[in-house]
């Protein structure tokens, strides 16, 4: 049966109305937040960090999904197909978003149109590990040495094509000149339980998975990839002072919705997001694993968002960054 023109409108306008509602009447029920990476990795961590201070500032529990797989893409498509009711959220990093496009050519996920920022959660360096009874280098020149006279090429950790630490090896292999066998993981978490197992040979590791490691001596830390040394390991060298220009590259995280997400239910968010991040007690449990606040005025936003995608499709330019690499 075709529908009449007033009976198309008023059901046009029937659902404008539910949609002011929803936006108004938000939130009434649990908001979630999809984790596109295994549980226990930092961006799993920031957001379960974020989660409890967020649900108490919106007057609604805030719970955690991890759903790891394609590098970050799959928890992120979800969420992009999700309804923009302000109640599925994504907690990823802007390195992921920027890249996977070049990684996944034929995924139909574009992050800068399919997703806008809720505000960006922290910002943290990758540290440089071996497992010392396996990898006898204590400094990063040892460790490129036994890359180029090996028998058999070193492997390393990634979490995926584009992650942190597939892209900074990629770096170090570019810069130093050998070559290594890279082996994907879901996760921060598994990536260094291989290492600490031998199975893998080293890992640009998050700091904040892999500072108590180092500590205890389980996993020998070479070199930190930022501009200055970290407070929780401040004996290891930046990868400047170890020889080796161009890692000072903090992976920032952000909070993102589905585009379509009403602004009203966005403004009410971001607002209670601020009031979250801005807090001494968020960012001092931040810098005590390692990472830091990443503050971005709400104004600023979207511009931010853009500048660091270019960034990272820059540094995928200079290491040639492909699907098969």
């Amino acid at each position: 049966m075709k529908l009449t023109r007033r009976e198309a409108i008023a059901g046009a306008s029937s659902l404008f109305a539910t949609r002011v509602f929803a936006a108004t009447d938000w939130p009434s029920r649990l908001i979630k937040i999809v984790v596109p990476f295994a549980a226990g990795g930092p961006t799993d961590f920031v957001a379960r960090l974020l989660a409890e201070p967020l649900g108490t500032a919106v007057g609604q529990q805030v719970i955690i999904e991890n759903r790891p797989g394609a590098s970050g893409n799959l928890g992120a498509q979800a969420v992009a197909d999700a309804e923009p009711d302000g109640y599925t959220l994504l907690h990823t990093t802007v390195a992921t978003q920027a890249l996977n496009p070049i990684l996944m050519p034929s995924s139909k996920l574009r992050p800068l149109k399919d997703l806008v920022a809720v505000g960006t959660t922290a910002a943290l360096p990758n540290v440089l590990v071996v497992q010392p009874k396996k990898i006898e280098a204590s400094s990063v020149q040892q460790l490129v040495e036994l890359g180029k006279t090996a028998s058999k090429s070193l492997n390393y950790g990634t979490f995926g094509h584009g992650t942190s630490p597939h892209i900074l090896s990629l770096l170090l292999q570019r810069k130093a000149g050998f070559e290594a066998v890279a082996v994907a993981y879901r996760g921060s978490a598994p990536a260094l339980t291989d290492l600490i197992s031998g199975q893998i040979d080293y890992l640009f590791d998050n700091v904040t998975t892999s500072s108590e490691q180092i500590k205890a001596g389980i996993v020998r830390g070479l070199a930190i990839t930022s501009a200055s040394r970290s407070s929780v390991l401040p004996d290891l060298p930046t990868m400047k002072e170890a020889g080796f220009d161009g890692f000072d590259l903090n992976f920032g995280f952000s909070l993102m919705a589905p585009v379509r997400t009403p602004v009203a239910i966005l403004t009410k968010l971001r607002s209670a997001f601020d009031m979250v991040v801005k807090t001494t007690s968020y960012a001092n449990e931040l810098r005590a694993r390692g990472a830091e606040p990443l503050l971005v005025a709400q104004a600023d936003l979207a511009g931010f968002v853009e500048r660091e995608t270019e960034r990272w499709v820059q540094v995928a330019q200079q290491i040639s960054l492909n699907p098969s690499n």
